[in-house]
């Protein structure tokens, strides 16, 4: 029986992609032309939900938001790789 409710949350536990998140953040309105604060309240919630499917964790020092750290960290990830 444990056996399949570990199964079961494995199969529920599918994480997203870096880049499917960002293209999602992009749907959802988020700018990244601008810096995090100058986002609308909307993309901000709605970051802190996308880095949750992407399984993403802000550093454990981190002074912010789980939203602001993975805003940054797709920004800097658009930036190197050419995303658009």
């Amino acid at each position: 029986m444990a056996i399949a409710r570990r199964k079961a949350k494995k199969k529920a536990a599918k994480k997203i992609s870096k880049i499917e998140a960002y293209r999602i953040a992009k749907k959802v309105g988020c700018n990244f032309s601008k810096e995090f604060h100058a986002q609308s309240f909307d993309c901000a919630g709605q970051l802190a939900a996308i880095a949750k499917m992407a399984g993403y964790r802000k550093p454990a020092s981190a002074s912010g938001s789980t939203a602001r750290y993975f805003f940054e960290h797709l920004d800097r990830l658009a930036s190197k790789r050419g995303w658009d």
